[in-house]
């Protein structure tokens, strides 16, 4: 089983599972579409959809994407999933958009443990609020997924932090 985390998290650190959402928020780390962009510049056809990396990455990022899906949907009620936030004292009533699966951030491997941006939409009648949310998960020896906080990232595109170069989150300077 540690051969198949080593390989893993060997696969995903080299292809990027980065946060092109947070170019500023991760300094330490590239945009993996930006890095995609290069390297097909520099190395044509090297990219190939059916090669063992890009299936297993791929695979990764559709369990992540998946595995927040279903906490959204085991966490709504009435069609809502409620988060608290602490900033504005308020709880949001939301409805997901989409998971940034494509920009999921890798933060460890001893436990394997990633984040990623979701994008939500209030339900609140007549509220037109978007909020950006990050769910941060570990995986388990089996591949089970583990979402263990939630926390308001952006309401309507504001940030409410950041990392510095050693991935520690910091408050915005606004």
């Amino acid at each position: 089983m540690k051969k198949t985390l080593a390989m893993i998290a060997g696969l995903l650190l080299p292809i990027g599972l980065m946060a092109a959402e947070h170019p500023k928020e991760h300094p330490t780390m590239k945009s993996s579409e930006t890095e995609s962009k290069d390297a097909k510049k520099e190395h044509p056809g090297h990219e190939h959809p059916f090669s063992k990396g890009w299936r297993e990455e791929r695979k990764l990022r559709n369990e992540f994407d998946q595995s927040v899906k279903d906490y959204v949907k085991a966490q709504s009620a009435n069609g809502a999933f409620k988060v608290h936030d602490d900033k504005l004292g308020k709880d949001w009533e939301l409805k997901l958009d989409k998971v940034h699966k494509n920009k999921i951030v890798h933060l460890s491997d001893k436990p394997f443990r990633c984040f990623a941006c979701a994008d939500f939409q209030s339900v609140t009648k007549g509220d037109k609020t978007k909020v950006d949310l990050d769910f941060y998960a570990t995986r388990d020896d089996k591949g089970v997924y583990t979402v263990d906080k939630v926390i308001v990232h952006k309401v309507n595109g504001q940030p409410r932090y950041t990392y510095n170069d050693k991935n520690e989150m910091v408050p915005v300077n606004q």
